[in-house]
């Protein structure tokens, strides 16, 4: 019987006699680029990118229809697409990069001949500054300390085994129970600090399985999946739903937390479902007789501790219409419960992913940016409008699908959000009559549609740190992606307007 006492959990194959260790290839079996080459290609990204930022605002300045700030920040629109595409520079840069632009061209704290707004009053440089300081970045950040505790004590590793327990030691339901458990940790915590979790725990399986067993490709792959899933059901679950948040919040749209569970966590669950009936079809065991035991872990005070702060965060988290109090402000009950106690010290501080909350902050930029200057505004001009509003909600769907899988979903939402809203906000009036697309629909639907771009390995870190364990291909891993998203993109599109005013979230 195999054990493993951090991860918690193991395989017990009946019938076998022999296992083999796992072997990690690289992934995918591709040629790495030396280092000349790797460098070449760097700065040429680098330079196409910023080549194509600096001709854009060009022919913006050209057009009489178009202001000068609108040209500038169009051109630092390309400049940040690119560069999140190609990721010649690292994303947080490209974030710092944005908004570093916007206070030389846009605010001129220099007073510099040619820059500025063109008409009317430039933005202070405190104006724009002030989106590091955004409530939601707050929101994360809290979400950020009270995961990193939760794992620092082992919450995450004996909640796993005790939620795991319930649904026994067969295969087919402890694939159910892993992605069902998964998506628990997913929808509180960071989908890479899930994944990183729950691939840890699932190496004793792995270990215990045969080096030609398909059902290796369905655990492993379930993680990847779920853990994208878990992204929708709240607002700290992904990046992408904090930006949205806050680009709602800009417009004098509040959702309440628990209206966003309501909306999106029976989503999540129904895609979770799915992901594991198709994992069981395309992936089912051969090998007869597998079963698996469980070694439970014990907390400590402080674990204990964690579990109290966690529960009463989430509590006032889904009471926020009862108590008044923002989710951004009750995020701050865990962090000074957390640190003045000695929880959470100053060393676990260094080990919060700031690169993301960075990213946030620069999409959060990039969108104000794009509405102070009326940029918004005129790509809108560009963008299916007509009918009830469903051919725009499809565009802006499947425009963050496609560029999500090629690029950080977070940055595609960063992208896609203020263009989004501002489309929608258009037909506000004729949303009212049942006749348009509404501004929370269309931010919503592209904060889902963001974590759905989980097509290829690149698409997503979880997707990344699975395919890295070298136990499908690309094709695997495709063909049951493209089956949940499509699934995923068809409920969102056509049965979103439904849900939100079922809770009445829309009018």
């Amino acid at each position: 019987m195999l054990t493993h006492a951090s991860a918690g959990l193991g395989w017990m194959p009946i019938e076998m006699t022999q296992t083999s260790p796992i072997t990690p290839r690289e992934p995918g079996g591709l040629h790495q680029p030396g280092l000349w080459q790797r460098f070449g290609r760097h700065w040429g990204m680098l330079i196409l990118s910023i080549a194509m930022g600096v001709v854009t605002t060009r022919l913006l300045l050209n057009s009489p229809e178009v202001t000068r700030e609108a040209a500038f920040m169009g051109g630092i629109f390309i400049l940040a697409a690119a560069l999140w595409v190609t990721e010649a520079l690292p994303l947080f840069a490209t974030s710092l990069l944005v908004i570093g632009l916007q206070v030389l061209l846009l605010a001129n704290p220099g007073g510099w001949s040619g820059l500025g707004f063109e008409n009317g009053q430039s933005p202070s440089f405190k104006q724009i500054i002030s989106v590091t300081a955004d409530p939601v970045l707050f929101l994360f950040f809290g979400g950020f300390i009270l995961a990193h505790a939760a794992t620092k004590m082992g919450v995450d590793r004996a909640m796993s085994v005790l939620l795991l327990r319930p649904f026994g030691d067969h295969p087919r339901w402890m694939l159910l129970g892993l992605m069902l458990v998964t998506l628990a940790f997913g929808t509180w915590m960071s989908n890479t600090a899930t994944a990183a979790m729950m691939l840890a725990m699932i190496t004793p399986m792995l270990a215990a399985l045969p080096p030609k067993e398909p059902f290796r490709k369905a655990v492993v792959l379930s993680i990847a999946l779920t853990a994208n899933i878990g992204g929708i059901g709240t607002p700290i679950s992904s990046p992408p739903n904090a930006v949205a948040m806050s680009f709602l919040q800009k417009e004098g749209y509040h959702i309440p937390f628990i209206k966003w569970m309501l909306a999106a966590v029976p989503l999540s669950i129904a895609l979770t479902i799915l992901a594991w009936l198709v994992l069981w079809m395309f992936f089912p065991p051969v090998t007869k007789g597998l079963r698996m035991t469980y070694v439970s872990e014990k907390l400590t005070p402080r674990g204990w501790f964690v579990v109290v702060v966690f529960l009463l965060t989430v509590v006032m988290w889904m009471t926020d219409m009862l108590h008044g109090l923002p989710a951004a402000a009750v995020a701050l009950l865990p962090v000074i419960l957390l640190t003045t106690t000695g929880t959470f010290t100053r060393q676990d501080l260094t080990q919060i992913d700031w690169s993301i909350l960075i990213l946030i902050a620069g999409g959060i930029a990039l969108g104000s940016g794009m509405q102070m200057t009326g940029l918004d505004q005129l790509i809108v001009q560009w963008l299916p409008t007509g009918g009830k509003g469903i051919w725009l909600l499809i565009a802006l769907v499947m425009g963050t699908i496609f560029v999500g899988t090629f690029m950080s979903n977070t940055a595609a939402a960063n992208l896609f959000l203020p263009i989004g809203i501002s489309s929608a906000m258009i037909s506000t009036t004729a949303a009212s009559e049942g006749g348009g697309l509404h501004p929370i629909q269309a931010a919503i639907s592209i904060a889902l549609a963001a974590s759905m771009s989980m097509a290829l390995p690149i698409s997503t870190p979880p997707n990344a740190m699975a395919y890295s364990r070298g136990e499908f291909t690309t094709g695997d891993m495709v063909r049951v992606t493209l089956t949940v998203s499509s699934v995923a993109i068809a409920l969102v599109v056509f049965g979103g307007g439904f849900v939100l005013r079922l809770w009445g979230i829309i009018p």
